[in-house]
């Protein structure tokens, strides 16, 4: 099965050695980084932090887990 993005689509890189080293990353550290903003931390998608970048006003709308201080 192909991996999707967290916007649903299939990966959709358009440079095929920037998915590669992103790929190497979640092979290594997991799919998830924590993210924190304001207080506030996300496990948010390393795919689609490289293909879409983030702002942290988005995290919670954008439906990622947030993580609570006693879950880090």
């Amino acid at each position: 099965m192909k991996q999707k993005c967290w916007c649903g689509k299939p990966l959709h890189y358009k440079d095929k050695k920037t998915e590669k080293m992103v790929q190497e990353l979640v092979d290594q550290l997991g799919e998830f980084v924590l993210v924190t903003v304001a207080g506030r931390t996300f496990l948010v998608q390393r795919h689609f932090v490289a293909l879409h970048g983030i702002e942290g006003k988005d995290l919670s709308k954008l439906g990622f887990k947030e993580i609570k201080r006693d879950e880090v």
